[in-house]
């Protein structure tokens, strides 16, 4: 009895991410990658995940079962666009870019006359080379959720469907990384102000007295805004300190407009944390 032939998967494009990434899936689908264009680092990585090289676009896409695209964000579209005029027509069209919803979908519209099915991604984690270190998070329907999930079955990379809805997905990883790569551009700024202050080891040795994991404690934000009163004129003085340092101020400006709004809770702080969410939100072009 014969085996059912391995599904292709076609991977655009193999940086560190992507070659880990296509690496997960060699033990269930035969992955291919486009050396066209591409460095000899690329290459490099390429080879060493056990991924087969395509001879051009029209050739990879030819009879592949699932393109993933990852790739930097701001030529998501372009790599979309290049695959549908290859000729992809037929499978599945994963996007793992890190993309506001409305981009996701205006991709998904690209492929709205072929019976291309497309399934919104967003990777939290580092490169996977080891279980239980990153998340590919699916939106779209549960057939085709399934179908990508496959492709990683006993693999070090957990997948998770979240949501029938195409842009879950990149709401998802858009939130994340407001959090995840916004606090690392905080604190780089922290410490650029404490050194050019001659504090920065007592900086150091006060962050490391920091525990709690403010973002899994959304309910801890209505005590925030009691004290967002004295906050934004905190962030006002840190403002000021910044530009005196020559050092960029508009994350700590951004930070003093949030404390405005919720001064409004100064004696009242709201029971539901979804009241502070509806408090920051405004009205397109204000």
């Amino acid at each position: 009895m014969s085996c059912p032939a391995r599904p292709v998967v076609a991977l655009l494009h193999p940086g560190a991410m992507g070659a880990a990434v296509g690496r997960q899936a060699t033990g269930r689908a035969r992955v291919r990658w486009l050396p066209e264009g591409r460095s000899a680092a690329t290459a490099s990585r390429a080879s060493a995940a056990g991924l087969r090289p395509a001879p051009d676009m029209t050739a990879l896409v030819h009879d592949a079962d699932v393109v993933i695209s990852l790739c930097p964000p701001q030529v998501a579209d372009r790599i979309a666009a290049a695959v549908l005029a290859a000729g992809f027509r037929h499978g599945l069209f994963l996007d793992a870019n890190a993309l506001t919803p409305e981009r996701m979908a205006a991709i998904g519209d690209l492929f709205a006359d072929t019976t291309v099915r497309v399934v919104d991604g967003a990777i939290i984690g580092p490169p996977p080379t080891g279980p239980g270190t990153t998340r590919l998070y699916l939106a779209g329907t549960p057939e085709d959720t399934t179908a990508v999930a496959d492709l990683f079955t006993g693999s070090d990379l957990d997948v998770l469907p979240i949501s029938d809805q195409i842009g879950a997905a990149s709401a998802l990883k858009t939130a994340q990384a407001v959090f995840q790569k916004a606090s690392r551009a905080l604190a780089g700024l922290a410490h650029a102000l404490a050194e050019h202050y001659g504090v920065g080891d007592v900086l150091t040795a006060e962050g490391q007295r920091y525990h709690r994991p403010i973002l899994a404690e959304p309910d801890y934000l209505p005590s925030v805004a009691a004290r967002a009163w004295r906050w934004s004129p905190e962030m006002a003085e840190a403002a000021a300190a910044l530009r005196a340092a020559c050092l960029p101020d508009t994350m700590i400006r951004g930070a003093e407009e949030i404390f405005d709004a919720w001064t409004t809770y100064r004696d009242s702080p709201p029971g539901e944390v979804d009241t502070l969410f509806t408090h920051l939100r405004r009205e397109p072009g204000r």
